[in-house]
């Protein structure tokens, strides 16, 4: 599968932010406010997916894991994301995807990603106060 638009978008997203563009083949870890994300790339899926990871810190539950099981049951959520638990640091993390086309525009990629972190942190919140 071709990185071409992977590519494009890196360098659309950093003409945009004044970011350094990075290598296609390294993942990325950026600060976006106070969230940390990864932005991880496979290439040799069918279709060509950005991979985006929002670590959402620590959570000290004693029923974190029923918790973030019943927030990943309903299909309902726009992007198909998931939460889960960061297998080195134990963050919860957020787990979505956007795929990748000629269409895809690195431009407006920070402000999707800011709205997909409001989006997970409101999930987040509103499942422990349940």
């Amino acid at each position: 599968m071709s990185s071409e638009n992977y590519s494009r978008v890196i360098r659309e997203w950093c003409a945009a932010t004044g970011m350094q563009a990075w290598a296609e083949h390294e993942d990325m870890h950026i600060s976006i406010g106070e969230t940390l994300v990864g932005l991880i790339h496979n290439h040799s899926e069918t279709q060509e997916l950005l991979h985006v990871y929002i670590d959402l810190g620590h959570w000290d539950r004693p029923d974190l894991y029923r918790i973030l099981l019943e927030e990943n049951t309903p299909i309902s959520s726009d992007d198909h994301g998931c939460f889960g638990l960061h297998p080195v640091t134990g963050s919860i993390v957020y787990r979505s995807q956007k795929s990748l086309s000629s269409d895809s525009n690195g431009t407006n990629l920070l402000e999707e990603i800011k709205r997909l972190i409001h989006v997970a942190k409101i999930r987040l919140e509103n499942s422990m106060m349940q």
